[in-house]
């Protein structure tokens, strides 16, 4: 699935409000079309949890989930 650029300010405003209602510790999960292209920005929206299948398993998994973590 193609990650849905639209999303981004619906996670930033999930965020806010979950601030503002004193919940900072929620967990704000993405899934689907997540890359090495986009997940700074989804990170950067508000989110903390990102799912990634076809990323990590499209090739070498190993070098990939070291390239995924290599961004935080």
């Amino acid at each position: 699935q193609k990650f849905i650029d639209a999303t981004i300010p619906k996670i930033k405003n999930v965020r806010q409000l979950a601030i503002e209602n004193g919940l900072n510790n929620i967990d704000i999960q993405v899934d689907g079309g997540i890359t090495l292209l986009n997940v700074d920005e989804v990170i950067s929206a508000g989110a903390n949890i990102i799912v990634a299948g076809s990323s990590v398993f499209n090739g070498d998994a190993n070098k990939n989930v070291k390239a995924f973590l290599n961004k935080f």
